[in-house]
């Protein structure tokens, strides 16, 4: 389970030094703390960082990919590199989302078993 959380705490840290790049310190900050989240051991709170790197993939990531892809194009400089590597961002961030699924699994079997009358 200790990979999982690297994965999630690796995901919400990257989009916190992409804030950072653009001087939104407040967002930096939020970024950076968010995944303390995981420390708590309530389903909603799992489920509200996947919903926030879901949403993350698509209006952070994909909207940067379309804008520094168009500012390549316009400038005639090579950006199939940087689709690939923005690509392979987004696919981080979504097994990031799919790591958060197996914590709760691993919660829900872990409570069963310490309720369980044969242990």
């Amino acid at each position: 389970m200790w990979w999982r959380t690297i994965w999630i705490i690796a995901a919400y840290w990257l989009l916190s030094a992409h804030f950072l790049r653009y001087d939104q310190v407040y967002l930096t900050g939020i970024f950076a703390l968010a995944p303390l989240g995981i420390l708590l051991k309530h389903s909603l709170v799992m489920r509200l960082l996947q919903v926030v790197l879901f949403v993350c993939i698509f209006a952070v990531w994909g909207v940067t990919t379309v804008e520094t892809i168009q500012m390549r194009i316009a400038q005639e400089v090579p950006w199939i590199r940087l689709a690939a590597i923005m690509g392979g961002v987004m696919i981080f961030t979504l097994g990031s989302i799919l790591c958060g699924n197996g914590i709760l699994r691993l919660r829900i079997q872990n409570a069963r078993w310490r309720t369980s009358p044969i242990r």
